[in-house]
């Protein structure tokens, strides 16, 4: 569920068209890390990048207003700098892959409807 807290916030700051742009860029970096994420899960990788795209994650998603999502990539992140087993980190990727998409398309939709509003 997006927090409209911070969308309107963000609104507020930079303005309606600006911000619907940020968060097209958002949408695209979010995309290209989600990319690798799923890559980690095929062909298997290393756990320090998987870390590093989940970082990335958490604070894009936080960011522009998806929480659910940036819980999921903290919770991924986490697992990674606990050394948690592979099992437990390759659960809590497709989880991550499952709930961020999700929660990021939520927030830009509520985006638009905000925008419409002003």
């Amino acid at each position: 569920m997006p927090n409209l807290d911070i969308l309107k916030q963000l609104i507020a700051d930079v303005g309606a068209d600006t911000a619907l742009n940020l968060l097209d860029i958002f949408k695209d970096d979010a995309d290209k890390r989600l990319a690798a994420i799923a890559d980690y899960l095929e062909n298997g990788g290393d756990v320090a990048h998987l870390r590093v795209q989940a970082h990335s994650l958490k604070g894009l998603c936080r960011t522009y207003g998806a929480p659910d999502g940036g819980e999921a990539a903290w919770m991924l992140q986490d697992a990674c700098d606990a050394g948690a087993s592979e099992a437990d980190i390759r659960a809590l990727a497709e989880a991550a892959l499952k709930i961020i998409p999700v929660d990021m398309a939520a927030a830009i939709d509520a985006a638009h409807a905000l925008h419409k509003q002003t």
